[in-house]
């Protein structure tokens, strides 16, 4: 039941958020000429949060932040994250289950932080 009213509460806020967006969007064709400020900021915040990439764009950025966390690994300790991952595992949780060096953490947690900066913001961020 629980997993019902999260997931209830996901898409509801999901679909508030996005109504709320349409509706503030100007209908008129010369925004085009608008502020290119403006423009690259809108860009930033959409690569920024995931929920607007497509789910290959996903995919691609998951597949770039595992090679950068493997070239940070020994070839011992990629082999165990691919099984773990292989099983489901999430990526920050099986980072976190190697036996790694304190520069492998430093290292890896600066790599984490580059690519998902809101998790910083988020009092659970730490307990994942």
């Amino acid at each position: 039941m629980m997993k019902k009213s999260a997931i209830a509460s996901i898409l509801l806020v999901t679909l508030l958020s996005y109504g709320m967006t349409a509706c503030n969007r100007p209908n008129s064709s010369d925004t085009s000429s608008s502020d290119p400020a403006q423009t690259n900021v809108a860009s930033n915040s959409s690569a920024e949060g995931q929920t607007h990439l497509s789910p290959e764009a996903r995919a691609q950025k998951r597949a770039a932040l595992r090679q950068q966390v493997e070239a940070v690994l020994t070839p011992e300790q990629v082999k165990q994250l691919e099984a773990k991952l292989q099983q489901g595992s999430k990526m920050r949780r099986s980072v976190n289950s190697l036996n790694l060096t304190a520069e492998q953490k430093t290292k890896i947690q600066a790599i984490l932080k580059a690519a998902y900066p809101h998790r910083e913001k988020s009092p659970t961020a730490g307990a994942q």
